[in-house]
């Protein structure tokens, strides 16, 4: 499903605190931050990158793999960077 046609994310009482809690950092951020639908460890974000909150993996579509850094902060540090094109 593309980007735009996901819905924004939002919180479930089902998620874990580490998915609530990205959730909110991001919104707070004023990141548009989609959530797959039916997906329960998944984001999305603008620029085709990916995070899994409980793993703190974060990912670019169409990249190898995934970025050596992990969790939330480096994904804010992604999000913040010039050069958000390498992995």
């Amino acid at each position: 499903m593309k980007f735009d046609n996901m819905p924004t994310a939002q919180a479930k009482p089902s998620d874990a605190l580490a998915m609530v809690a990205a959730i909110d950092r991001l919104i707070s951020e004023g990141i548009d931050v989609r959530r797959p639908i039916g997906s329960t460890f998944q984001l999305k974000l603008p620029d085709g990158l990916s995070y899994y909150p409980t793993t703190g993996k974060i990912y670019r579509d169409s990249a190898p793999a995934a970025y050596q850094q992990t969790g939330l902060a480096a994904l804010l540090a992604v999000l913040h960077s010039p050069m958000t094109n390498s992995a």
